[in-house]
């Protein structure tokens, strides 16, 4: 039951990724709708050409200038002091698998600044670096190579508080939620409710809304309402100190198995 249920899940995550690709530039008057303002980007990149590149790309995104970069800088520059200064809404890390420190900067930035949301442009996209980057905060991961339909796209929907991540990541997310129905027989030295101080009840909670789509149908494996649901998510989150389910089922996962990041 684990596994077919669990893949339908896996199937909505792609069929979110090709239907958000449908989308265009009507996320834009969206995004007006609700009343969403102008979304101030940060670039960090070290190669002149592609930050300017993808300067000029970001701002001839929207013809309703709801995207604008408001600041660059190279990753040898102390470009925290200025992000502090500016208050962008979103800090985009270009070239990111060429820097050596980059989670310890993700990390120490998410300390910092807190509601200035993150998206990493990689060549590479790798499954402990795309892990580790969702536990420490990260909002968006992509392929340096996106195209510029895409990256609006991407930065629209981080904008308005959701996670976009590359399609390749998708079997290493299905896994992670495929073994979130065998946490109890893993061998380790304390029962997994007290290494994360949930309840039983919620890590039953959490197993179930890894496997399912809803929180109707989490409930209804669980015998208990949506609402119900909802509010042990919203403890668990908390515990966890995260915002979805992927996050806390990444963060959940690389405890239990013990990633060497």
């Amino acid at each position: 039951m684990y596994v077919n249920i669990s893949y339908n899940y896996f199937l909505q995550i792609r069929y979110k990724t090709k239907e958000s690709k449908k989308m265009g530039q009507s996320a834009c008057k969206v995004s007006l709708r609700n009343g969403l303002k102008q979304t101030g980007v940060y670039l960090v990149e070290n190669d002149k050409i592609i930050r300017a590149n993808l300067r000029t790309t970001i701002n001839n995104l929207s013809t309703n200038s709801t995207i604008k970069v408001r600041g660059e800088s190279s990753y040898c520059d102390n470009y925290a002091d200025e992000i502090c200064e500016i208050k962008p809404n979103i800090v985009i890390l270009s070239s990111f698998n060429k820097i050596k420190d980059g989670m310890q900067r993700i990390k120490q930035m998410q300390k910092d600044m807190p509601l200035v949301k993150q998206i990493i442009l990689t060549d590479t996209p790798d499954e402990e670096e795309f892990c580790t980057s969702v536990i420490s905060g990260v909002k968006g991961y992509c392929r340096q190579s996106i195209k510029e339909d895409e990256l609006f796209r991407v930065i629209h929907m981080v904008a308005n508080n959701e996670s976009y991540f590359d399609e390749t990541m998708g079997n290493f997310i299905f896994r992670m939620i495929r073994h979130m129905g065998h946490l109890k027989q893993l061998p380790i030295d304390k029962p997994v409710e007290e290494q994360f101080d949930m309840s039983e009840r919620e890590l039953e909670v959490i197993k179930a809304a890894a496997i399912t789509r809803t929180y109707k149908e989490a409930g209804e494996l669980l015998c208990i309402s949506p609402n119900t649901v909802k509010m042990h998510l919203s403890k668990i989150y908390r515990k966890l100190g995260v915002d979805t389910k992927l996050e806390a089922i990444l963060k959940m996962q690389s405890k239990i198995y013990e990633f060497k990041f």
